[in-house]
């Protein structure tokens, strides 16, 4: 009796084949991991940016980022309701010491970015410096015919007090701070008008500044550009009034002279799993710092500084 072997083959063959087709299916059916990231309003647009490039690379991971406010961030994470807590300002000393006991704390510089004042776009104003817009916001200047626009009240906006561009507003700005310990002890009291309008988030803000046109307010420069730049107009800069007054741009960031700039931090636990270290490692790396600056924020390692990018490229 003779056997083939050529059935016993094509009949290997089909299950290899078979255990292939199912393994493809499995993979392609398997859940993606979610990577939580929550907190800065300002952070808000590039970390989904950030995170819709790093899923182009990572199959497996899906990237889900929140606004809610830098202190919302860091008390989420506290809570362990989120992976990654985005801020943009540093912790407090009570913030990092409740953070530690939850784990091994870890805090990196993703980025840098100026803080725009905005305006409606039909406002005749250009430009103002620091005692002027301390004044506009503590509600000694009332009237924009004070600072050479028409005549109309000022109408003052606010982010709520879990905004880390709020908390640096407020202290560097309203308080002087950036005119010297002196200037902000003598200012340290000074309070925002309290007809002020508080809105949740940059959107909101960006919203009612364009139906009111005697309206100001204050936001990340990468969200005052990139996400809103058809809303609002922002204004040129100076620490004082003779200091020349400059727009605020990733050039004139990186140049330090554009004054009004802070970091912008990224916070999580390291012993928390794989999934976030590897995102922290394409965020710091040449990949993540170029997609920083290309959605409009000055990157936190220059190897290569591309500062020509412009805001709107992506």
């Amino acid at each position: 009796m003779r056997f083939s072997f050529i059935p016993i083959l094509i009949m290997k063959n089909l299950i290899i084949l078979c255990y292939i087709l199912i393994t493809m299916i499995f993979s392609a059916c398997k859940e993606k991991q979610n990577l939580k990231i929550a907190g800065s309003e300002t952070m808000n647009a590039m970390m989904r940016y950030i995170g819709s490039e790093y899923e182009k690379n990572t199959s497996d991971i899906k990237v889900s980022v929140e606004g809610g406010g830098s202190e919302s961030g860091i008390d989420r994470l506290r809570k362990g309701d989120i992976d990654i807590a985005v801020s943009s300002r540093d912790l407090n000393q009570n913030e990092f010491d409740d953070l530690r006991k939850t784990g091994n704390l870890e805090k990196i510089r993703v980025a840098y970015d100026g803080v725009a004042l905005v305006v409606n776009p039909a406002n005749p104003v250009k430009q103002l410096h620091l005692i002027q817009v301390s004044e506009i916001f503590s509600g000694k200047i009332k009237n924009w015919k004070e600072l050479g626009g028409s005549d109309s009240p000022i109408q003052i906006v606010i982010r709520n007090d879990k905004s880390g561009t709020q908390d640096y507003f407020e202290n560097h700005i309203l308080k002087r701070k950036d005119l010297g310990i002196d200037e902000f002890e003598k200012n340290k009291s000074a309070d925002f008008v309290s007809t002020a309008k508080i809105v949740k988030d940059n959107a909101e803000m960006a919203a009612f500044i364009e139906t009111n046109p005697s309206a100001i307010g204050y936001m990340g420069m990468g969200s005052a550009l990139v996400d809103h730049g058809e809303k609002i107009k922002s204004l040129d800069y100076a620490r004082t009034a003779k200091d020349p007054s400059v727009s605020p741009s990733v050039r004139n960031v990186y140049d330090r002279k554009y004054r009004l700039a802070r970091e912008l931090f990224a916070i999580y636990k390291t012993d928390q799993g794989d999934k976030i270290d590897a995102f922290i490692s394409f965020l710091t790396s040449e990949k993540g710092q170029s997609a920083v600056l290309k959605a409009g924020y000055l990157r936190a390692s220059l190897p290569e500084v591309e500062v020509s990018s412009e805001p709107n490229q992506h």
